[in-house]
């Protein structure tokens, strides 16, 4: 019998982090996945990160400065995971793995921290033609389901990637406050979508994981064929050993990265670039952790 990709996701935590995992996996991650409860607690000032959302407007018409409600904590929080399923998906990553299995591993890694804390999580995937959604819950099966779901919708005969369409429909369809998860390649999310960002970071707590692409011209590795799967031709020989296109090529994925983290950034989400599956565990282990203090300090 097949091992089953939750039980490898742990695995994985296990080998991979060890004791500096632990922290965040066995109790701690409750301050990971802090968000609004139902119970009003208190106001307290404003902080770069905040939900726009919990701004008390009355509260800070009177005070002349922003102010927010603080809430009770929720004993059972929701998760939602947002899938790029599309067909560029299914290429390779930076570090030569997979981009499918990077994103399994860190949906899966979502759900591990989920699950011991007691939190439910759903999935919003697809495309326009073909949507995929599952309800947030919290069983070994329905993890299960949600991570063969992402890797079984994930292949080079699906859609191209639609990232606005997949961030409106997230909005659509999520309508309880989430901590979301959205996980795509390094060309997503783009400047273009920065509206829809900041209309889901008014619900929503939302972080970012992007996998990064392998180097499109594999200059390397010449007695294999590359192939644009958006846009399916093959690239040419001369193009991928002309240093020139290689340069070019550099200057558009440097400007792209930058002009994507900026975005980001400008709009207080929680992100990371990962290199592929074999580095996502420690990088999304470290944003975790990084994430964790900044909110120990608000």
């Amino acid at each position: 019998m097949a091992t089953s990709l939750l039980t490898r996701v742990k695995a994985r935590v296990d080998l991979h982090t060890g004791r500096r995992a632990r922290g965040i996996v066995q109790g701690r991650g409750r301050s990971v996945f802090k968000g609004s409860g139902e119970d009003f607690d208190d106001l307290k000032y404003y902080q770069p990160g905040d939900r726009i959302s919990d701004i008390d407007w009355k509260a800070t018409a009177r005070s002349g400065e922003p102010l927010i409600r603080q809430f009770n904590e929720e004993r059972v929080r929701h998760l939602s995971i947002v899938a790029d399923t599309s067909s560029a998906m299914a290429t390779l990553a930076a570090d030569g793995t997979s981009k499918r299995d990077a994103m399994v591993t860190a949906a899966g890694l979502v759900c591990f921290l989920a699950q011991n804390n007691g939190d439910l999580v759903g999935l919003v995937g697809g495309s326009e033609s073909r949507p995929v959604q599952l309800p947030s819950r919290s069983s070994d099966g329905h993890l299960e389901l949600l991570l063969r779901t992402v890797q079984q919708s994930t292949t080079a005969g699906s859609r191209p990637s639609d990232v606005s369409w997949l961030l409106e429909r997230a909005f659509r369809v999520t309508r309880r406050s989430t901590l979301m998860t959205i996980i795509t390649d390094e060309a997503h999310p783009g400047p273009e979508d920065h509206s829809l960002l900041r209309r889901l970071s008014t619900r929503h707590d939302v972080m970012v994981i992007r996998i990064g692409d392998a180097d499109p011209l594999q200059a390397g590795d010449l007695d294999h064929e590359v192939v644009d799967v958006e846009s399916p031709r093959e690239i040419s020989e001369l193009a991928r050993v002309s240093t020139k296109v290689a340069r070019d090529v550099e200057s558009y994925r440097r400007a792209r990265r930058e002009a994507t983290t900026e975005m980001l950034d400008s709009l207080h989400l929680t992100h990371l670039l990962t290199a592929g599956d074999s580095t996502v565990v420690d990088d999304m282990i470290a944003m975790l952790r990084e994430r964790e203090y900044r909110h120990a300090r608000a």
